[in-house]
């Protein structure tokens, strides 16, 4: 058995339609001299850091000399990443510049803006500063302002993970979305150590985030390599996500994106039982690795079950296409029409609402769905 303290090492190339992202994490005194010689070997003349709240001063000692550090804006808007390349400009940026996107999902998201505007396309380094910016935004080539309308596409040429320092942001239920997704709609063969490994409360070594990071890379780069917009086998990588809009447009402040985003994988999963897709004992399997993850799988008090049916179709727009994506088993997502989008109609979206229906509240009348049997 592997020692528990034993630094950890991950590399991977994902190939993804023209661009090869690579991934590196690392733990232990290896950390900081290969981040230092990864971001030397690019021979930049400026490093333009985009760092999220509390990133500065964790990620400080690693920022390159040549580096002019930008935090991340409260407002995710085009006019607020406009203002960044204009602080770039002024500070000397130019076609050999990199951007660094420090931090959580916003820097993620922001630097990946910024790189792609600036110049019609810069050099992009994500360091992220969680896991599941690590396994989500940091890995994506997707990058959106914070209404998720208006995006671009740009591939990270490196995603450094300094493990150490994901241990020590305390990587807890809400880091675990990416890795539960892979598992459920694009690799099943990882349930049963994923099933392992989880645990409630959180707290887990370095290791086992390299564990956790590998299976997220392993599932994106099966299904974007020749899918690098995620609009044929990559929209795999979106599931439960619309659904996850509309339960936060419904919660206010009172959901995070990962809780939401994993109630919005159990809507799905009772959808497709409903429609005949998928067996109940997979939807059980959804809400097992919720569960052990330490994700709800009830709306919080105060959420009206009722009322996702009608936020669905709002939340949906936002991607400006209708449709969920649904499976039909663990891994397999459902293809109609050569699209992975299953148009829903209001009735199934009801019987989904139930499977995220708080205890005490009643079942809506028109779903006539029972709750599934624990296995």
């Amino acid at each position: 058995m592997t020692h528990p303290t034993r630094p950890a090492a991950l590399d991977r190339q994902i190939q993804t339609g023209g661009a090869t992202v690579r991934l590196l994490a690392r733990s232990g005194p290896a950390t900081r001299p290969d981040l230092t010689t990864e971001l030397a070997a690019l021979h930049a003349d400026l490093f333009v850091a985009v760092t999220g709240p509390g990133s500065a001063e964790a990620f400080a000692a690693d920022l390159p000399a040549r580096a002019v550090r930008m935090d991340v804006p409260a407002a995710g808007t085009l006019r607020s990443v406009e203002r960044l390349a204009e602080r770039a400009l002024a500070a000397g940026a130019t076609r050999r510049s990199v951007v660094l996107g420090v931090g959580g999902g916003r820097a993620a998201h922001t630097a990946g803006l910024l790189a792609g505007l600036l110049f019609n396309g810069l050099r992009l380094v994500q360091v992220p500063g969680t896991l599941a910016a690590a396994c989500g935004p940091a890995l994506s080539l997707r990058h959106t302002v914070g209404s998720g309308v208006l995006g671009l596409w740009q591939a990270p040429e490196l995603v450094f993970c300094p493990l150490d320092r994901l241990a020590a942001a305390s990587a807890g239920p809400a880091d675990l979305v990416e890795a539960v997704r892979a598992v459920l709609a694009v690799s099943p063969a990882g349930y049963r150590p994923l099933a392992a490994a989880l645990r409630p409360e959180g707290g887990y070594r370095p290791r086992e985030l390299a564990a956790f990071l590998a299976l997220c890379a392993d599932a994106r780069a099966a299904v974007t390599r020749d899918d690098p917009l995620e609009r044929g086998p990559g929209r795999a990588l979106g599931y439960g996500r619309t659904v996850g809009r509309a339960i936060r447009l419904l919660a206010g402040g009172a959901l995070g994106e990962g809780p939401s985003e994993g109630l919005g994988m159990l809507v799905a999963a009772r959808i497709a039982v409903r429609l005949g897709l998928l067996p109940a004992e997979d939807e059980q399997a959804h809400r097992d690795l919720l569960r052990r993850a330490g994700l709800p799988v009830v709306l919080p008090p105060g959420v009206d079950p009722a009322g996702l049916a009608a936020a669905v179709p709002v939340a949906a727009a936002r991607d400006g296409e209708d449709g969920l994506v649904l499976l039909t088993g663990l891994g397999r997502p459902h293809t109609g029409r050569g699209s992975l989008l299953t148009g829903v109609d209001d009735r199934a979206l009801r019987a989904g609402a139930e499977a995220v229906r708080p205890t005490g509240v009643p079942h809506s009348r028109t779903s006539g769905v029972p709750a599934p049997a624990e296995r």
